[in-house]
């Protein structure tokens, strides 16, 4: 058993938040691993990329365990989880370098942010973008998913001024503005102008997540711009 599992054991499994967040968690880590073997990073790289894909929701678990929830207003599990890896040593049963450990951290914490806070260390901020990129890619995949029901039900509610200029001006939509049901389908929509390389598109087109989001929302003809200009802004980034 390896120590994610080891920790992860004190949690209970058949809870389905924890049951969710501890299989997003190896598929985050099996995206990164595929990311960083596509963008050619050495061997000791894709290592530090799988484990940081492995250890970036590991706040998650406390999180779930105090709140029922994970909501990030009282708890941020980006901040938890890198106080938890120092504070554990955690990473000394990984077969990562002493070195990389301030880059992990720094991926953890930042995964969940609206951008990357406090390093200008070029290592730790490839890292950082390629473990922002990898958990929005399972997000997408899960969305669009028949084995999942975890997108917001759609309804005939207007898209709120703020997450609509925010689609319209290129910028990923911010969660704190979030004012009706829709927005909260369209912040999704808002994950391509934050998704930092173009193998991370490449995947999102290849796979057709945003299509299959879109077949699985009711109220379509609200959306039909929003999924057009997706597809549309995704083929000129990736051409």
């Amino acid at each position: 058993m390896n120590m994610f599992d080891k920790y992860t054991s004190n949690y209970d499994m058949n809870d389905p938040d924890i049951n969710y967040k501890y299989y997003h968690s190896y598929r985050v880590m099996e995206i990164m691993e595929k990311l960083a073997i596509t963008l050619n990073l050495s061997p000791k790289d894709i290592e530090l990329a799988k484990v940081i894909g492995l250890l970036h929701d590991i706040g998650r678990f406390e999180q779930d365990k105090l709140y029922d929830s994970f909501k990030d207003g009282k708890f941020d599990h980006g901040d938890y989880g890198e106080k938890l890896l120092k504070e554990t040593n955690f990473l000394k049963h990984f077969d990562i370098l002493e070195e990389d450990y301030e880059v992990v951290y720094k991926a953890v914490k930042n995964h969940n942010k609206y951008g990357i806070e406090n390093t200008q260390n070029e290592r730790e901020l490839f890292f950082s973008k390629l473990i922002k990129d990898a958990d929005k890619l399972d997000i997408l995949y899960v969305l669009g998913s028949d084995k999942f029901d975890m997108l917001e039900k759609d309804n005939k509610d207007d898209i709120s001024k703020e997450i609509k200029d925010a689609f319209i001006n290129n910028k990923l939509g911010n969660i704190k503005e979030i004012k009706t049901q829709n927005d909260k389908l369209i912040i999704p929509f808002t994950y391509i102008y934050d998704i930092n390389f173009k193998e991370s598109l490449k995947i999102i087109d290849k796979n057709k997540y945003y299509d299959k989001i879109y077949e699985k929302i009711n109220n379509k003809d609200i959306f039909k711009e929003y999924i057009e200009y997706t597809n549309k802004y995704i083929a000129e980034r990736i051409d």
